[in-house]
């Protein structure tokens, strides 16, 4: 462990730093995966803050497998976000909505691998800023978002409205573009879909068919995708 953590810092992350410099990249964020067996919280910490040393932001994966203090460490450092949090503590929570990091809870990863649900409710009631998100992986093999809202509510007992806004303004704030996205407002990106619905809670409340339910997908203000 302390190789890898050495490695990232010595090397990957100058690097990285040297192809930004050059504009052949563009990175905004550090991840790490801080877990029992992958990075221990000192390594955490250590990478996490020679990210920041670097210019990035901290966004991480932590609490997800065991309880590791993941939210009270990303909260010390002032993370922008902190994914997964299944484990995460009370302490954690009150440091989060302290700290006024976001936490990205994942209802896919929580419902395919059969994890304890992150205490979503608690953490929106307590004052954390809740995201939500995907987690398109070969664990979690989903790319539908009206999926994961329906899950968060069904599975994490968060209102539909409270669902609508952590999968827009709240994940956009999770990523650092919440003045330009996330939100149908004057002056921002026109990312939205266009549905085919009495009532826009019909994208959480349909468990499926949602092919058929979203009729344009516009990005930039332009339509890419349309169902007609």
């Amino acid at each position: 462990m302390e190789q890898a953590t050495d490695d990232v810092i010595n090397v990957q992350l100058p690097r990285l730093q040297d192809l930004m410099k050059s504009g052949d990249l563009e990175v905004d964020n550090i991840d790490v995966f801080c877990e029992k067996g992958v990075f221990d919280v000192p390594s955490t910490r250590r990478i996490l803050q020679a990210g920041v040393d670097a210019g990035l932001a901290i966004n991480f994966h932590g609490d997800e497998l065991h309880p590791m203090n993941s939210a009270e460490l990303g909260a010390e450092l002032k993370a922008r976000a902190i994914s997964h949090l299944e484990e995460i503590s009370d302490a954690g929570i009150k440091a989060m909505a302290d700290s006024g990091s976001v936490a990205v809870i994942l209802p896919t990863t929580a419902y395919i691998l059969r994890l304890t649900p992150p205490p979503a409710r608690k953490m929106i009631d307590s004052g954390v800023v809740v995201a939500l998100g995907s987690d398109f992986n070969p664990n979690a093999f989903c790319l539908s978002m009206p999926m994961t809202m329906h899950l968060a509510c069904v599975n994490f007992r968060m209102s539909m409205n409270e669902a609508l806004a952590a999968a827009t303004i709240n994940a956009a704030a999770s990523v650092g573009r919440a003045e330009t996205h996330g939100s149908l407002e004057v002056g921002k990106v026109g990312d939205l879909v266009i549905i085919d619905a009495p009532r826009w809670e019909h994208l959480i409340y349909q468990l499926a068919g949602h092919d058929h339910l979203i009729k344009y997908v516009v990005k930039k203000g332009e339509v890419i995708h349309s169902a007609t």
